[in-house]
């Protein structure tokens, strides 16, 4: 499929568009291929740029997306951040202050696309397995998602690094190399820089087959919760009565509370945390102080948590921890 088609395909280019442009290969593609998109049919076109001065090339990088944009005739937001650079947080936190600024731009509907591909989605998998993911981190990345006020798109998810490359030198496209990306005393960067190569070397198609299974499991999990839905439609809520629960095995528990946080839009526990309610709630007797919090790390999603009130089972925003993102 070309790159032209994949953007159509994912898009409503009738409504706002901003590109999250580092400079880099993939985002250089994402944001050529929208230009030539703008020049057949106008669309409402931006990009934006943040600087997180983690580098002494960051002002390089600026000028070299603003000469991009300038060439293209695309509007560019640049935002500054600063970003502690001790200790072991620092993806994590650079991550958040982005997404930061990613939410306080967004107006209703607004797209904001993000350049990720296929081999980002198996980087992805395995991140969220060392981190003790459930079933439902095995589908990846979202293609799309809500975020603030708008809409978070990725529309690359289908080909990749490989693919991207190819186009931006059969187009004779420059782009900026990220030095850090060579650093792999970040957690990403030392899957993709020692461990993936690896796999690859003994299973040429270790990326495609983490793909595979991350396709499955999502066809696997939309199956079920309409089976689950069917059955408990009336548990799948943001209030469940606990004397329900209690008659269900623990294993379809699970899966009514983690349908119930998808319902209001939360971010999922991980395996650990859905143990914890389970023991807190169901194999305790719970009071008015008794209470599960969770967030992802990377505040992609909102941060729940689970009260008790009157025999019931509370989900809501953990806004305590959501402010802080």
């Amino acid at each position: 499929m070309l790159l032209d088609d994949l953007i159509k395909e994912n898009i409503d280019l009738n409504k706002k568009i901003i590109v999250a442009y580092s400079g880099g290969a993939d985002s250089t593609a994402l944001l050529h291929v929208l230009s030539d998109i703008n020049n057949d049919c106008t669309i409402d076109l931006q990009a934006i740029h943040i600087n997180h001065n983690l580098s002494k090339k960051s002002l390089d990088w600026v000028n070299h997306c603003n000469k991009t944009c300038s060439k293209l005739n695309i509007e560019l937001i640049v935002e500054s951040i600063e970003v502690a650079s001790d200790g072991g947080g620092l993806e994590s936190t650079a991550r958040q202050e982005r997404y930061k600024i990613f939410k306080n731009i967004l107006n209703k509907d607004d797209q904001l696309l993000l350049a990720h591909h296929s081999d980002d989605v198996a980087e992805t998998i395995f991140m969220r397995m060392l981190r003790g993911t459930g079933i439902d981190g095995l589908e990846g990345p979202k293609r799309k998602r809500n975020i603030g006020n708008g809409i978070l798109i990725r529309p690359f998810l289908s080909i990749s690094k490989k693919e991207i490359l190819l186009y931006l030198t059969k187009n004779k496209i420059n782009y900026a190399e990220d030095d850090s990306n060579s650093n792999s005393k970040f957690d990403r960067n030392f899957l993709r820089n020692e461990i993936f190569p690896l796999l690859e070397k003994r299973w040429k198609s270790f990326p495609n087959r983490i793909n595979n299974m991350s396709s499955i499991i999502k066809e696997r999990n939309d199956d079920y919760f309409e089976l689950i839905n069917n059955k408990y439609n009336e548990l799948i809520d943001s209030e469940i009565e606990i004397k329900k629960l209690k008659k269900i095995p623990n294993s379809v528990v699970r899966d009514i509370l983690r349908f119930s946080i998808k319902k209001s839009n939360l971010s999922l526990p991980n395996t650990k945390i859905m143990n914890e309610i389970i023991k807190t709630f169901l194999k305790s007797s719970p009071g008015p102080k008794s209470i599960v919090s969770w967030s992802r790390s990377d505040r992609e999603e909102l941060a729940g948590q689970i009260t008790f009130k009157n025999g019931f089972l509370i989900i809501s925003k953990d806004n305590r921890r959501n402010d802080e993102s």
